[in-house]
């Protein structure tokens, strides 16, 4: 698939960290999947790596300072 942003690379998948900051606290996640221009760089999220990445990244800054995990695929079962 073609970038729809620069119009001049395609779309490939591969995986990045991603950094958070909220009230002095800072979260990593490393190993997202995401697909990225091989061209201009720009990255996208599909809609539940978006979603499972939220939700990790609210549990490391509700608990620590500082957290570095890697992307965790795996839904926790509700119990």
């Amino acid at each position: 698939m073609s970038c729809n942003v620069c119009g001049n690379g395609e779309r490939v998948p591969a995986r990045k960290p991603y950094v958070e900051e909220k009230d002095g606290r800072v979260a990593v996640v490393t190993g997202v999947p995401v697909t990225i221009c091989d061209a201009c760089g720009e990255t996208w999220l599909a809609h539940d790596v978006a979603h499972t990445l939220d939700r990790q990244l609210a549990e490391m800054l509700k608990t620590e300072l500082v957290a570095i995990r890697a992307f965790s695929e795996v839904q926790p079962s509700a119990a």
